[in-house]
């Protein structure tokens, strides 16, 4: 393994909370507690923040029912995901969402995974992300239109649930070109209780069988059911018409494996599909989320925003390559995945017993990797709860480790959907700053929900005032 930045020394002591609220040096080695579990489905941002301040580089967090440890320093997460990825899998760590993705590619391993992400390489592509620009805009469009009849009434608007409906159109969209009105709303409304669902599942002591009857697993099943229909009969209704329309769908169908010469199975191709769609939907909607909450609590960075969408497109819509345009956005963008990372936490399990840090780590461990810890770790960034765009800048950026930041994972498993998700929250991004100023409804507290996703909590209220 390589060689430490000296940086790691100084951490690795451990630190603990002083009196006067700061972080002080500690004993080092793992956290004492028991019940580590209840903790973590009651605060788990709070119990993993604390487990790095206090832990040094790899916490011992105690058994949930596997030992469990979180993994805090880039040089032992780039072994992990990026130089060593064979030794380490998903594992026993995705059980609780297999349900919902099936086979697809974030719950996958081995061969199937290497198949099925050779298959789907090209999603990620230039070319596809050009094509996908005007479904982002027209989308993005017809929302702000929509917005300019609440705003004449003085209305707020649920900021959260406004980047969920709209990714989820986009979704929609760019999967299957147009659907009937009310087949979306209809798959629409089952994917929002399939989520609600695995939300309560993955932090809960006990996951019941599904097939317990109990009034949740019911509606879960409904909703699945509804959700797998519509997708099936979208596989053969495009397979029998023959038409391949440029959208996601059309492209599944026609890739080919290069060593088989085969296409997908049906039910294959349905987990790829419900898997691109929950991922690019949720993830998307997240971000955009946050985008809002930091831009309404920073007016100076709200001003250079819409200056630098201004200088780049004037009164013109999206390119295809907006992110040439767009400097100070992406800085943005940057530093939202910073403080709230959509995907806050990932797991591994080493397939044989392994020492990482110092520490014995049994086969079978679960690892916790956590962008919302890493992207908050002092050794690495200064202030780091401040808002400070600017720290991306080359200049700032320079020697910090690579895996310091990774709000979209690395190594093989980097996620696919990366550019898809960028190119959305720029596109949305500068079409809503050149239209409209976003202000949080006064007196509601913003803290993080963390759930698949890391979410603003439900129900923030934000004013949409149109731009003069």
């Amino acid at each position: 393994m390589p060689e430490r930045p000296a940086t790691s020394r100084r951490w690795c002591t451990g630190l603990r909370r002083g009196a006067n609220g700061g972080w002080r040096r500690g004993r080092p080695g793992p956290a004492p507690w028991v019940g580590v579990a209840l903790q973590l489905r009651r605060d788990p941002l709070r119990v993993l923040l604390e487990a790095a301040h206090r832990g040094g580089e790899v916490v011992a967090l105690g058994r949930w029912p596997r030992r469990l440890y979180l993994i805090n320093h880039p040089t032992l997460i780039q072994h992990i995901l990026q130089d060593a990825p064979e030794r380490y899998t998903k594992g026993p760590s995705i059980t609780r969402i297999t349900p919902l993705f099936g086979a697809g590619l974030t719950t996958s391993d081995g061969a199937l995974w290497q198949r099925q992400r050779r298959l789907l390489h090209p999603i990620g592509q230039p070319q596809w992300l050009t094509a996908l620009v005007p479904v982002m805009t027209a989308a993005t469009t017809a929302m702000l239109e929509r917005w300019h009849r609440v705003a004449a009434r003085g209305q707020p608007l649920e900021i959260a649930t406004e980047m969920s409906t709209l990714t989820q159109t986009m979704m929609l969209h760019m999967l299957f070109g147009r659907c009937a009105p009310g087949e979306c709303a209809a798959v629409s409304a089952a994917l929002q209780v399939a989520l609600a669902y695995l939300n309560r599942r993955i932090w809960a002591h006990v996951a019941l069988p599904v097939a317990v009857p109990t009034p949740r697993h019911w509606a879960w099943r409904q909703a699945l059911h509804t959700l797998q229909t519509f997708l099936h009969q979208q596989i053969r209704a495009r397979r029998r018409s023959g038409q391949a329309p440029a959208d996601l769908l059309s492209f599944l169908l026609a890739v080919r494996d290069d060593e088989m010469g085969e296409a997908m199975s049906e039910a294959q191709l349905r987990d790829e599909i419900l898997t691109l769609w929950v991922a690019g939907h949720t993830t998307t909607a997240a971000a955009l989320a946050w985008t809002w909450v930091l831009v309404a609590r920073h007016p100076a960075i709200e001003q250079q925003l819409r200056e630098d969408v201004h200088q780049a497109l004037g009164e013109g819509l999206p390119t295809a390559h907006p992110r040439r345009l767009l400097p100070y956005t992406r800085l943005v963008h940057a530093e939202v995945l910073r403080l709230y990372p959509p995907t806050w936490v990932t797991a591994r399990t080493p397939v044989v017993a392994t020492t990482l840090g110092g520490v014995p780590i049994p086969a079978g461990a679960v690892l916790l990797l956590s962008p919302y810890t890493m992207h908050r770790h002092p050794a690495f960034w200064e202030a780091p709860e401040s808002c400070e765009p600017e720290r991306f800048l080359p200049a700032r950026s320079a020697g910090r480790p690579r895996y310091a930041y990774f709000p979209f994972g690395g190594g093989p498993r980097r996620c696919l959907g990366q550019g898809l998700a960028v190119r959305a929250m720029q596109v949305v991004t500068s079409l809503v700053v050149r239209s409209y100023r976003l202000r949080l409804v006064p007196g509601q507290p913003v803290r993080p929900e963390a759930a698949l996703t890391l979410q603003p909590p439900r129900g923030l209220l934000f004013h949409v005032d149109p731009q003069a």
